[in-house]
């Protein structure tokens, strides 16, 4: 019998070789269906999001011990890189019961021949195990991606977005304003007595927790009290300061994680407009607000590709948000998979298609009205680069300018940088950028 952990963590990294799925969506399905108990999803999740933290190390490590590069099929490279990552990180894993387990997950499905090359490179890893093996300090990036976070945000920095702790993720929670957010941490802490939950410092409307479990098993989940959203996230939609009867557009709207929190800033007198250029994302929104007890019918949808103009959208808005699409290396710590669809060009070429969003999203901005630019990225060509080349006649920058909530300042270059080393921010923080347009016509 295979240990329940392994399979699970070697089907989760096959998906997201095999269709770039995301890690997390396809771990807490596999680990619904498995019913496994707690130390094997603990397991599991540490195999799955160790292994994507240092892939690039441990397929150089594959290499090295076959003597060329590993070409074999996805499954097959799924368990011998959790198994290497398992081996070389995880000090209370015997190696003959990861040699053994993985062996046995190569031959169910590939066959003996298979199972006996993977047999032959885990028992030389094995061999040269670390006496005393210990989980990765920071996630492992290529090189030309550590040298363009250096030059972006410099070393000291790129270490504190790289660093990662023994301890699973903490999970953020976004408690509806008309809720007090202590009654929320209370409740969920009567349910769950080892959880930690502290409110967030950033932002006034924030849960921090870890040791709670899946949110949505929480109490006041299915009530609609509290919407899982990421500190950074929750501070971009601040940060637009929504007023009651405001309209506004939510240009990049994705799911609707800002929307729902714009539609709650206006109330029942403003209006919300949704866009994106995947219509599948957006016919996912209303399902949340209902959860939200907010009411979808006060929300409009729109599929429009900003890159070459507005679309159906229509009229002026009050606040425009253009959260970007963009590489997502702010995140690289949640979403380490990130790392495998990565190259070098990518920021580049994203940061022009971010440029074009920008303009036109700027067109349907009324006089006096507020344009808000995030990225979840620290890069330059996505943030700096982006602002730089755009073409925003009328647009005044907000360039050393506090910002509606404490302790955060917009930049002399007009930048409003969010990261875990921001004073208040989360150990797990992701980095954003940020800047700020008034219409002054």
């Amino acid at each position: 019998m295979v240990a329940p952990a392994r399979l699970i963590a070697t089907r989760v990294l096959h998906r997201v070789a095999r269709d770039d799925a995301w890690a997390t969506p396809s771990l807490d399905a596999e680990l619904r269906r498995s019913s496994v108990s707690r130390v094997d999803a603990a397991l599991a999740t540490q195999i799955v999001y160790g292994t994507l933290r240092t892939a690039p190390d441990l397929e150089a490590l594959l290499a090295r011990q076959a003597r060329r590069p590993v070409k074999v099929d996805d499954w097959t490279h799924a368990a011998l890189i959790g198994a290497a990552y398992q081996l070389l990180h995880l000090e209370r894993v015997p190696s003959h019961a990861v040699v053994n387990d993985t062996v046995e997950l190569v031959r169910m499905k590939r066959g003996k021949r298979v199972a006996g090359f993977a047999n032959a490179i885990l028992r030389k890893i094995a061999a040269d195990r670390p006496e005393a093996p210990e989980p990765p300090s920071s996630v492992a990036v290529p090189p030309w991606l550590r040298d363009a976070l250096g030059s972006s945000i410099g070393v000291e920095r790129t270490g504190d977005l790289l660093r990662v702790g023994r301890e699973p993720p903490s999970i953020d929670l976004r408690v509806r304003v008309d809720i007090e957010r202590d009654a929320i941490a209370k409740s969920i802490g009567v349910a769950h007595p080892d959880a930690v939950i502290s409110p967030t410092t950033l932002s006034p409307h924030g849960l921090r927790m870890s040791g709670a479990g899946d949110p949505r098993t929480l109490p006041g989940y299915e009530e609609g009290a509290f919407a899982v959203q990421e500190e950074g996230a929750q501070l971009i939609g601040l940060l637009l300061q929504a007023q009651q009867g405001d309209r506004v557009l939510d240009a990049c709207a994705g799911r609707g994680g800002k929307t729902a929190q714009l539609l709650e800033a206006v109330g029942e007198s403003g209006s919300v407009v949704a866009a994106d250029l995947h219509e599948h994302r957006l016919e996912q929104i209303s399902a949340e607000l209902v959860r939200l007890r907010l009411d979808p019918a006060r929300l409009e949808t729109a599929c429009v590709d900003w890159t070459v103009g507005k679309g159906t959208v229509r009229g002026q808005f009050d606040r425009v948000l253009v959260d970007a699409p963009c590489t997502g290396i702010g995140t690289l710590r949640r979403r380490p998979e990130i790392l495998l669809r990565a190259g070098r060009e990518d920021a580049a070429r994203m940061g022009e298609i971010q440029r074009c969003i920008l303009e036109n999203a700027a067109s349907v901005v009324r006089s006096g009205g507020t344009l808000l630019y995030a990225v979840c990225s620290p890069l330059n060509d996505e943030g700096a680069r982006v602002i730089e080349s755009a073409d925003l006649p009328g647009f005044d920058l907000q360039v050393g300018r506090a910002s509606c909530l404490k302790s955060l300042y917009f930049g002399s270059d007009g930048g409003l940088d969010i990261g875990p080393w921001k004073p208040g921010a989360g150990p797990w923080a992701d980095a954003y950028q940020i800047y700020m347009w008034v219409n002054v016509g």
